[in-house]
């Protein structure tokens, strides 16, 4: 349903600009409607945008006459398959990084506080200038997204002054 969805959506072209994410917008909720919460990790966005001839290509594949969305919809599953398999290894990798899914459970973050923890895991430790040069922050703001992740004791502190870092727990 979410496939025929999307290519629905696409064929009528019903704006001047933004159809496609209408239909990935459109997707994403059939998808939840069906049963899947996908906590807002999952995006079909980075696939098609990998390869963004392919995806039109596979649009293309649907004949007109017949209405034949064998290769489209098989397109638009490996789509989804390749996006849960992204997210399963990023879940898989915080889990693994983040040891405190085993001492208290999971942890709920939102977007902008898994970019901070995906960051660290990248590079070790992040600054307040990190975190307010990523999102465009004032300091206030920055430090309110800090003091979360250390209230969720994701987060720890490290050196003082101007060389103060945070690292994960």
């Amino acid at each position: 349903m979410a496939g025929l969805t999307h290519y629905e959506m696409v064929r009528i072209h019903p704006f001047i600009d933004g159809n496609g994410r209408t239909a990935r917008i459109m997707v994403t909720l059939v998808l939840y409607k069906r049963g899947f919460d996908l906590k807002r990790f999952f995006a079909l966005d980075d696939y098609y945008d990998h390869d963004r001839p392919a995806y039109y290509a596979a649009l293309q594949t649907v004949d007109p006459e017949t209405i034949d969305v064998t290769e489209w919809l098989e397109y638009f599953t490996d789509g989804v398959s390749d996006s849960m398999k992204t997210v399963r290894e990023k879940v898989l990798g915080l889990s693994k990084d983040v040891k405190i899914l085993k001492e208290r459970g999971q942890v709920a973050l939102n977007d902008r506080q898994m970019r901070i923890v995906e960051f660290i895991i990248k590079k070790g430790k992040i600054t307040n200038r990190d975190i307010r040069s990523m999102f465009n922050l004032s300091n206030r703001a920055a430090l309110d997204e800090i003091y979360k992740l250390m209230d969720l004791n994701v987060l720890k502190q490290e050196g003082s002054g101007h060389s103060v870092h945070y690292i994960l727990v």
